[in-house]
């Protein structure tokens, strides 16, 4: 049975469970707005959608009007303190370095009315389970069996996304049995409260702001809201405020970026969220100085002076945006070898990353461009079905707007779509070879031995 096949008998089972999903969602809505209103949130013209799923405009709001807003005694913050908790944690050093998500989803899972609020059941979710959208997606995959029979997972095959929601779900099970004797609830619910929660704390760091989780998101213009976070003399405290007029039973919706830069399948995996009208595709790269690299100590204090620490750097590439320069600079580090390794010389340190942050040498640059080229299509060829296989299955309309599968299947065409980019543009760099500006041709020119046009300034000198 094709992967197609497997999601539409199993959406055909959804929808003879309706009716009793709409009963629940009615249930929920009162559970949802109760939790809220008990912690002392403030919600003007917005309340729960039915299905307690979103938050709706309960009238037409104005441009700059608060919709909602909650003070920092409203949130659920961080219970760095062992005694703040009901459930016996197992390490107090596990728990202590345990970061912060994993406290407040606890902290959220032991209380009965939060729990029920953030509709965190997994009888709920099979109802919903490649049906509505992202965060059910999410929760989809983490609840499901890592197995090629599950239509969800098929669907997200051989993607970025799907990678970092198992390493998520490998990492928060390790973390949990490490620090808990009894978990109040399975590795997915700790999760979804994990992408439920926004950096809103001082440093960045993450709280669980009742009803703000409801928020859709949509990034840029399509976004209707905007959080801001505030202090002052009555302490901190979040509002989304309207960036445009929001007519009456509107879903309200912010950008859940929050300006960090990540791509859809970083925030998918973080969050379960994603704009599908406007896309942001990216494909990350993680990399390292090799071991038997001979100059791997001192490339490492090159990057260790460039502000970067630990064994391996990861930089995004986006889809129809130029790489980061500090991508190719360290491609240029990897590969700086020969007689280019005298920039590696203590005497060079404090400016060697940014001396290498122009082409160094034809051969440096050669090499820097041809294995990055090869890998990202390397990496392209992995996938399962072509970018334009997954554009014809969602243009043919068999495809239902909205669902799981079609986030799966743009998240996927969003990857492929950033690796074309960045294939295109080392392959490009790589046919222009001979009109690049190197090093040692910099030099020479700010030394005034060559001009301009890269002639020597000799015969101008016996002259």
């Amino acid at each position: 049975m094709s992967a197609m096949a497997r999601v539409r008998v199993h959406q055909a089972r959804v929808r003879r469970r309706w009716s009793v999903r709409g009963a629940l969602g009615a249930k929920q809505e009162g559970l949802t707005r109760a939790w809220a209103e008990a912690r002392g949130v403030r919600i003007p013209c917005c309340a729960p959608s039915p299905d307690g799923r979103r938050i709706l405009a309960t009238r037409d709001v104005k441009r700059g009007e608060t919709v909602l807003e909650a003070s920092a005694d409203a949130w659920m913050r961080d219970p760095k303190d062992v005694q703040k908790v009901k459930v016996q944690v197992a390490d107090a050093t596990a728990w202590r370095n345990a970061p912060e998500w994993l406290r407040i989803a606890t902290l959220a899972l032991e209380d009965p009315q939060a729990r029920g609020a953030m509709h965190l059941s997994k009888a709920q979710f099979d109802d919903a389970n490649g049906v509505s959208g992202a965060f059910d997606l999410l929760i989809g995959l983490l609840e499901g069996l890592e197995s090629e029979e599950d239509p969800l997972r098929s669907a997200m095959e051989g993607t970025q996304a799907l990678a970092m929601v198992d390493a998520s779900r490998k990492r928060a099970s390790a973390l949990v049995e490490s620090a808990l004797s009894d978990a109040p609830a399975s590795t997915s619910s700790f999760l979804a409260v994990r992408a439920a929660c926004l950096d809103v704390e001082e440093g960045g760091k993450p709280a669980l702001v009742p009803l703000l989780h409801l928020s859709d998101h949509a990034r840029g213009n399509g976004a209707n809201a905007q959080l801001q976070v505030k202090g002052g003399w009555f302490g901190a405290r979040v509002q989304l405020v309207a960036t445009k007029e929001i007519p009456c039973d509107q879903p309200i919706c912010m950008d859940w970026d929050q300006g960090q830069g990540r791509g859809d399948s970083r925030l998918f995996a973080e969050h379960g969220v994603m704009d599908t009208q406007t896309p942001q595709g990216t494909f990350e790269i993680g990399l390292s100085i090799p071991e038997e690299d001979p100059f791997r100590e001192d490339k490492m204090d090159v990057l260790e002076v460039a502000g970067y620490s630990g064994e391996s750097v990861t930089f995004a590439i986006q889809d129809g945006k130029l790489p980061p320069e500090d991508l190719r600079t360290m491609l240029r580090l990897i590969h700086l070898g020969g007689t280019d390794a005298f920039l590696l010389e203590a005497l060079f340190r404090d400016q060697a990353w940014d001396l290498i942050s122009l082409p160094v040498s034809r051969e440096n640059e050669e090499m820097a461009c041809a294995s990055i080229a090869q890998a990202l299509e390397q990496a392209l060829e992995a996938y399962p079905t072509t970018f334009e296989e997954d554009f014809a299955l969602l243009a043919k309309g068999q495809v239902q707007e909205g669902s799981a599968l079609e986030i799966a299947i743009r998240l996927r065409m969003g990857e492929k779509q950033a690796l074309q980019t960045g294939i295109g543009f080392f392959n490009e760099v790589l046919q222009e070879l001979d009109e690049i500006e190197y090093y040692q041709e910099r030099r020479l020119k700010r030394l005034g031995l060559l001009n301009d046009d890269g002639g020597s300034t000799f015969e101008d000198f016996f002259r």
